[in-house]
């Protein structure tokens, strides 16, 4: 089969794909035709040797895939069958024309559904919807004041359009008129530039000087500071990546004197590390998503799609954070 095999450290840029044997399938696995596999910033550090998960080589990188499943181990089980759309998280393996999933991460789609969309759900928005929704993290309710920092990037456009759909009412950062109006467009109801400077008495204004309830931030830095400054007596905030390329220090004395929270989330945590324990609550969020994708709630912009003798141009456009969306191959 085509892929894309790494036998050292490298830079996206240098990429080429070349030949692999097809994965082996083992009874609790999942063999699926891969019909898209998305590109990432996350995906270029663990390229270049960066990232906190290293492979040994050679290995196929890529943790997502969508397509339609070739093979299904015996022990398997549940409900999956030849044939089925689905969407699938693995450690790697992804930018492949066959991809090898644990059958506790394949999760199946409604017909019908985008492949390339679909690639969404695992690389930004279910761990957005984890965030949003599970009682440990920012549990929001309908009506509550959420702050999405970064709204114009992956994350954070996934979680205005999230937010929306739970009744939130969502105060949004983003930088230059096109990305703002964009926002403003997946149902922000105010959106702000992106400076530190001015936020909190931004927010203050618009929440009549009470704060938000929650944050969710994928930038971190400066912009991450202030927004702990943002928040309600009581409030909590999800720090859900750095794309600012700073990791900011928090204040201890701001989470004592304002009984506010900073909430952890790292998703692989529950879906690899622990996924039998967390399938369950992991496998709600997948049904949850992609029931809303097939009746568009959710609408992934993909930036664009390219075939796989095209991966180091899809790592160019990821590079180029002047475009707005997904960067996903289509290896079929």
């Amino acid at each position: 089969m085509r892929a894309v095999v790494i036998n050292d450290w490298t830079e996206p840029r240098d990429l080429v794909w070349g030949k692999a044997e097809p994965p082996e399938c083992s009874g609790g696995d999942v063999r699926i035709a891969v019909q898209a596999a998305p590109v990432s910033h996350a995906l270029g550090l663990l390229l270049r040797g960066k990232y906190q998960r290293k492979p040994g080589f050679p290995f196929i990188p890529g943790n997502t895939v969508a397509g339609r499943i070739l093979e299904v181990g015996s022990r398997a089980g549940r409900d999956l069958r030849v044939g089925q759309l689905v969407v699938a998280s693995m450690e790697f393996g992804a930018l492949a024309e066959q991809a090898v999933a644990p059958a506790a991460n394949v999760y199946p789609l409604p017909d019908g559904v985008d492949p390339a969309a679909a690639t969404a759900l695992n690389t930004s928005y279910n761990s957005v919807m984890a965030a949003l929704t599970w009682p440990r993290l920012l549990d929001t309710k309908r009506g509550d004041w959420l702050l999405v920092n970064g709204a114009a990037g992956c994350a954070g456009s996934a979680a205005v359009e999230i937010a929306r759909e739970l009744g939130a009412r969502v105060i949004a950062t983003a930088s230059g008129r096109e990305r703002q109006d964009w926002v403003r467009g997946l149902g922000a109801e105010a959106v702000l530039d992106s400076r530190p400077e001015r936020l909190r008495d931004e927010v203050l204004q618009l929440t009549d000087g009470a704060g938000v309830d929650g944050v969710l931030d994928p930038v971190g830095g400066e912009l991450f500071t202030q927004s702990v400054r943002c928040l309600r007596p009581g409030g909590r905030i999800v720090p859900l990546g750095f794309a600012s390329g700073s990791i900011p220090q928090i204040a201890a004395n701001l989470i004592l004197v304002k009984n506010i929270s900073v909430c952890g989330l790292y998703l692989g945590y529950y879906k690899i590390d622990a996924r039998e324990r967390f399938e369950g609550e992991v496998r709600q969020i997948f049904d949850r998503l992609g029931a809303w994708l097939a009746s568009g709630a959710i609408r992934p912009r993909i930036a664009a799609r390219l075939p796989l003798d095209q991966v180091s141009r899809a790592f160019e456009m990821i590079a180029d954070r002047s475009r707005i969306g997904h960067v996903v191959l289509e290896p079929g």
